[in-house]
């Protein structure tokens, strides 16, 4: 089953006995530079498929050697899972001719599920300029991919395509994001992941602008578990999303485990205030850290991935906690 199939399942009209289908669950990877499969990192990895997530996105860098990599760690999650893998592709790096050879070697690895993205501008750059001869929107890359789809597989929709949205940010912003979101929508994008964003009102505001525009995709919340604060404050410079003050102040807790229990709360918070405004689906930014994303899901799984009120939460977590028994993040 492709990507784009678990997200229609969830659209098509449910009958009302069954009640509301779980949230699907999925895990962005980085590919580790260490190739042992013995390794921490592989460990974790396989840590987090052992989860069961209905599938699993591996990012994708624009060099060679790192591009290897994450063909590599795409193959250990096909194989070990059988789960759909998201392969990361970016305009950056690559000319036309050279994004076509890749999709087309993708393919023939047996990917069948893209995540097409622009690109951040290069290091030390803040203006985003193409490569020469390449694309410079994403919803250039998406036609790209139905291109390569059709010749190398003979249905432009044998493929699915994601694509990234934009909940946060000032109004003009948030409104050129949609906007973007639509041209990528009508070059035949299946659905789309946020980028990072804290107020969970944001997300509702996106989801409503889009279905004014006609923009008829599932939109995934994209989730950074709150855990690590000081990683927060590290992608403002990347994303020019700020790190809410009440959510900052928490990692002057002094005791670890009173401030890994208070974030842990923050982030459960902030999955059951989505829930409420209509989210069914969760994408979690791991960063290869096993522990908090595992610890977020044992929660949401514990309670049937419905919403409880705080004593609740606060007990269920005490539950998950100990059972899972982890002492490493």
């Amino acid at each position: 089953m492709s990507i784009a199939e678990i997200y229609r399942r969830r659209q098509a009209p449910q009958d009302s006995r069954a009640g509301r289908p779980r949230p699907a669950i999925s895990f962005e990877l980085f590919p580790p530079r260490d190739p042992n499969p013995h390794s921490a990192a592989w460990a974790g990895i396989n840590r987090l498929l052992q989860a069961g997530p209905d599938y699993v996105s591996v990012t994708f860098g624009a060099s060679g050697a790192s591009q290897e990599l994450s063909r590599q760690a795409l193959g250990h999650v096909l194989r070990r899972t059988g789960s759909p893998g998201l392969a990361h592709l970016t305009c950056v790096g690559r000319d036309k001719n050279g994004l076509d050879r890749l999709v087309s070697e993708l393919i023939a690895d047996g990917t069948r599920d893209f995540l097409a993205l622009r690109g951040d501008p290069p290091k030390g750059s803040r203006e985003w300029t193409p490569q020469p001869g390449g694309l410079s929107r994403a919803a250039e890359l998406v036609e790209l991919i139905r291109a390569v789809a059709q010749r190398e597989l003979g249905d432009a929709r044998s493929v699915s395509i994601a694509v990234a949205a934009y909940p946060a940010g000032e109004a003009l912003t948030r409104k050129n994001a949609v906007a973007a979101l639509a041209d990528k929508y009508a070059a035949g994008a299946d659905f789309a992941i946020t980028q990072v964003f804290y107020r969970s009102q944001d997300y509702r505001d996106l989801v409503d602008a889009a279905a004014e525009r006609g923009v008829a995709l599932p939109i995934v919340p994209g989730i950074i578990p709150f855990t690590d604060v000081a990683r927060l404050r590290r992608l403002e410079s990347l994303s020019g999303v700020g790190v809410p003050s009440e959510l900052a102040g928490l990692s002057y807790i002094p005791d670890p485990r009173e401030r890994l229990r208070a974030t842990l709360s923050a982030s459960l918070n902030f999955l059951d205030q989505l829930l409420l405004l209509g989210a069914d689906s969760f994408h979690f930014y791991t960063f290869n850290r096993a522990r908090p994303v595992l610890d977020l899901v044992g929660h949401l799984r514990s309670r049937g991935y419905g919403r409880v009120g705080p004593s609740e939460s606060a007990q269920l977590l005490d539950l998950v906690s100990a059972n899972l028994g982890r002492i490493s993040p």
